[in-house]
This record gives C-alpha cells, structure tokens and sequence, in this order.
C-alpha cells in the first residue's frame, strides 16, 4: 500500500473511532474534516447542512487555511442553491463533482467563490442519511496546487459514509432527548427538564445571590371538558394554555415553562423582581379560553433569594407554590396568590412550614 493510501486509512480509523463515542454534533463534523484535510492533503473543508425546504445550505464547520470571511464555526454562513448551479446538482442527483479555477467551463459563482477564498480547485461530496440528502462536504486546494485526484474522491466518499453514521445516530438521540424532557402534547418542557433546569437556577457561585420565582398554574374545569366534550377538545384546551403561558411570559427573559401533569403548569424564573412576574402571572389568570364556556387558571407563586449557603430546596419552592395555588383554586381567586400571603391562613402547615424555611413573596 502506499504511504498515501496507509495515511487515508489511518484517517478512516481515527475517524471511525472518533465517531463511536457519544459527542455534540459540531465536534464529530469538525472531526471529520479535520481528518478530511490529512487525506486527501487538503488546504481547507468544509461541512455544510441542507435546510430542508429552505433552499439553501448553512456551513457548519470549517478547517483548515480559512478565507478572509471564513470561519471555525460561523454563524451564519449560507450558500442558495439558485446562485450555485454544482451546489443544486449535489443536491438533486447526490453526485459529487469537482471545479478548478482554470476551467473556461465551470460556473462562473462557484470560480467566483474559489477566488474570494483564495483557492485553486475543490471537490464537493455529498453526505447522505438514510437515504436522503443531509449535506455537503467541501474540500479546497490552493492556486497552483494539483486537483483532488480519483483516488482522494473515493477517500472522502468513505469519510462522509461513517460521518453519515454518525449524523444518524446524533438525530436518533436528540430525538430520544426530545422525548425524555419534553411533553409530546404540547412540546413544552417535562417536569424532568424543570428538575434539571431548577437544579442549575439553584447552583448559586460564592457571593451572589440570585432571585427564583416559581409560578404553579392549574386549568380549571379541564374535568368537564374531557367529560362533556372528550379528550381531543380537552388536549386542545390544555394546548392553548400552554401557548399562552409561554407568550405571556416570553418577555421575562430565560423564562422556563413546563408542562407538569395533566392540567398542571410551572413557570420558573430567574433574575427578575417578583412583582413584575406577579403582574405577568395575573394577565394569565385574566384570560379566558372558550371550550364550551369559559375556562380559565388558577396562580400561586412563591419566591426565594437564594445564595451559595441556602439550605432550600426546588420542591421547597414548588411545593409552596403549588399550595399557594390550591388557595387561588379553592377560593375562585383571579390574581396570583403568593405564598407569603397564606402563611398567617396555613398556620404553620402546607406552605407556611415551607416559608419558615425562607420562602416568602420577595
């Protein structure tokens, strides 16, 4: 075997067991072309991503001696398939094809593009996932180089099949991740997702102190609902509250709303002072949905500062905002109860055991 075939090998295997462990995405892309340039000798690679129905491919990656406008990781780096006639081939025949600046036939945006990186020639292979066009490696030389030959083609075709595996398996576990933590009704955060984000609100570094609000939400009559009409109009009655828990409170920032139980609902915020989230939980309880007749949600809130030597716990919090709001509940209140107010009522049980632990209206 020749010394170039020994070091494509060895870039297979390097890859392949690169792409056997469990990693982000980007690192196994990034990976990939990494041993994409020891291959085939490249100047840089590329790794871009098909938006599907959107028309264009976003770059994802890139390696290697980098364009004046390139970068590692871009933000928004973006190819339409309109303007590249080689990049809508790739697309549409899964093919891959090669273009030198020399070559009087080529397309004049994809020359035009080899000159603003800086670049001679380059190669684009296709990466293909279950069947189906996922994206584009793309792999340059410089001015004066010689092309990518046959030989170094079918070496980044075998690249791009075990990066395939391995973009399969990544989408196969998000999805996976999607159904652990979130809701399949109403796609809204699971009550696993709350315990994992309310653990990282209440990890607090030394010398800071840090607000959390936590605001329960319950549905009142979804019951008769799923009685009178069914389940389906239940399901959407739950859903559009869901839908408006997450509108109204999208202007606290790095507000958390998760779906908790049936026709139970948490908001969990972090930073902001608690008459401010009161006053955006009160425009919830103030609205109403029409699923036969009006129906509208009960409030309770409760709220703590917390700093690096705080003893309290999330289900502290959340138990005594969830008994705050059974008092809303049970009372027919349209404002949101806050735990401090039914400490005096609960006496010293329920939530005012849970207040004499710290938790209070702010």
């Amino acid at each position: 075997m020749s010394h170039a075939g020994e070091l494509r090998l060895r870039s297979l295997g390097a890859l392949a067991r690169a792409t056997s462990r469990s990693a982000p995405l980007i690192d196994l892309l990034e990976a990939a072309a990494e041993e994409g340039l020891v291959g085939v000798g490249a100047a840089s690679i590329s790794v871009s991503r098909l938006e599907p129905g959107a028309g264009f491919v976003r770059t994802l990656v890139n390696v290697g001696s980098l364009g004046p406008d390139e970068q590692r990781r871009p933000e928004h780096e973006v190819y339409e398939l309109t303007e590249f006639a080689n990049l809508r081939g790739i697309v549409e025949h899964a093919e891959a094809w090669s273009i030198s600046v020399d070559d009087p036939a080529a397309d004049e945006c994809e020359v035009a593009l080899l000159r603003r990186l800086g670049k001679g020639s380059a190669v684009a292979v296709p990466i293909v996932v279950d069947g189906q066009q996922w994206g584009e490696l793309y792999a340059t030389r410089d001015l004066g180089s010689p092309e990518i030959c046959a030989d170094g083609i079918d070496f980044l075709h075998a690249l791009t099949a075990i990066l395939a595996g391995a973009v399969q398996r990544s989408a196969r576990e998000e999805t996976l991740n999607q159904l652990a933590y979130h809701d399949s009704l109403t796609g809204l955060p699971n009550r696993r997702a709350l315990d994992n984000q309310a653990a990282q609100a209440f990890s607090v570094p030394d010398e800071l102190a840090r607000q959390v609000t936590a605001i329960a939400v319950d549905v009142n009559g979804l019951k008769q609902v799923n009685d009178t009409q069914g389940h389906a109009v239940g399901d959407r009655l739950i859903t559009a509250v869901g839908d408006s828990l997450q509108q109204c409170f999208s202007r606290l920032a790095g507000s958390f709303v998760a779906r908790v139980g049936g026709d139970e609902f948490v908001v969990l915020t972090v930073g902001h002072p608690v008459a401010l989230v009161r006053q955006v939980a009160d425009e919830v309880c103030g609205l109403t949905w029409s699923f036969g007749s009006a129906r509208d949600v009960s409030c309770g809130a409760a709220t703590l500062t917390l700093t690096s030597e705080s003893t309290q716990t999330p289900h502290d919090l959340f138990a005594a905002a969830d008994a705050a709001q059974y008092v809303a509940k049970r009372g027919r209140i349209r404002h949101t109860v806050l735990a401090a107010d039914t400490e005096s009522a609960s006496a010293g049980e329920g939530v005012g055991g849970a207040q004499r632990q710290g938790i209070r209206a702010g």
